[in-house]
């Protein structure tokens, strides 16, 4: 089957990046986010990135459009340090089949000319950056235009992490480790002030996001059940995560019935893969789903992202969401198999 389209203005990128563990400028993230969106266009639409004189990929960039309210001198001097940007992954060696370790820089060198810059992309970064796997591998969409127009370097980056997991609607994670992996040694009381409030606060607030978020912290159940007087530290932070995205079909967002975007969008393009782009009947199993609620449309979604990992035809794979959809609902419509073609008499 072939992979649903996406809106243009949607990056993907690995889970493994969006999960990294790094500090960051809101200029950094601002550059990392072009970095990825350029190679969208070369991964997805054909569309080659700038090579140098060596055939390295680059980016090319006017400093005033990275940062209009800052002259570029001052630009350039924050994006220096995006030279420190680290990364490192594993593979088994073809040709003896051995783990080979990599680690290098993302960007080894910046150049500057006047107002524009050139970074050079290391190659051995691209698998880190852009391989999925073959199976697909856990993956981040978001959007280009929200990352860029949010303000704070933490909105930016938790705004990624938040997508990655929007689809669940919820994120549930040890505080240490999410300060981690933004490089903040805040004691919880400012970790919410410095970050987690003014984050909340624009994202909700910032029309191009297509997420906003609330969160809570509480005690784990392993914190809980190490005994010992006195009332447990909260050690874990739950974010819950609402998206703002809707149809540009008014029947379609009223099918939808406030099911979460991307489950609902999912689950749509799915059956309209199968049994055709302008089927009512497509339509009407999506209902069925959305009438179900988020926590059935999100197994749905589960049972879609295991399908990409196996080769079914299109009769096998419908067969297959049908069948797991009958088991969690007394709805008559999920009974339905893939149809057949009568034989001619």
């Amino acid at each position: 089957m072939k992979p649903a389209k996406i809106h243009p203005d949607t990056i993907i990128q690995p889970n493994r990046v969006t999960m990294m563990r790094y500090a960051i400028t809101a200029l950094e993230e601002n550059l990392f986010t072009l970095v990825m969106d350029s190679f969208q266009a070369e991964l997805y639409k054909g569309k080659m990135m700038d090579r140098n004189l060596w055939g390295e990929p680059v980016l090319n960039l006017d400093l005033r459009e990275i940062a209009p309210h800052l002259k570029p001198a001052d630009t350039f001097k924050w994006l220096k340090k995006i030279k420190h940007r680290e990364f490192g992954y594993t593979y088994i060696s073809p040709k003896n089949n051995r783990e080979v370790e990599v680690d290098g820089v993302l960007f080894p060198t910046v150049l500057k000319s006047d107002n524009f810059i050139q970074i050079k992309i290391n190659t051995d970064a691209l698998p880190f950056l852009f391989w999925l796997g073959e199976s697909g591998g856990e993956r981040t969409y978001y959007n280009r235009i929200a990352s860029m127009t949010l303000s704070g370097g933490h909105s930016k980056r938790l705004y990624k992490m938040l997508c990655s997991w929007k689809s669940r609607g919820g994120w549930r994670v040890d505080i240490e480790k999410f300060k981690e992996k933004l490089k903040v040694k805040y004691a919880l009381r400012d970790l919410k002030k410095i970050v987690l409030e003014p984050a909340k606060e624009e994202l909700y607030n910032n029309p191009n996001s297509d997420i906003w978020f609330e969160y809570s912290t509480e005690t784990s159940e392993e914190l809980k059940q190490q005994g010992g007087r006195g009332r447990k530290p909260h050690d874990q932070l739950v974010f819950k995560i609402h998206t703002r995205y809707k149809t540009d079909d008014e029947r379609l967002e009223e099918l939808r019935k406030g099911v979460a975007f991307e489950l609902f969008n999912e689950i749509l393009l799915f059956l309209q893969g199968c049994l055709g782009k302008t089927s009512e009947k497509a339509i009407e199993i999506t209902g069925a789903c959305t009438d179900e609620g988020d926590r059935f449309c999100n197994q749905r979604y589960k049972d879609l992202k295991g399908l990409r990992e196996k080769t079914q035809s299109i009769p096998q794979a419908f067969n297959f969401f049908m069948k797991g959809a009958e088991k969690q609902s007394d709805n008559e419509i999920f009974k339905m198999r893939y149809p057949t073609k009568k034989k001619k008499q």
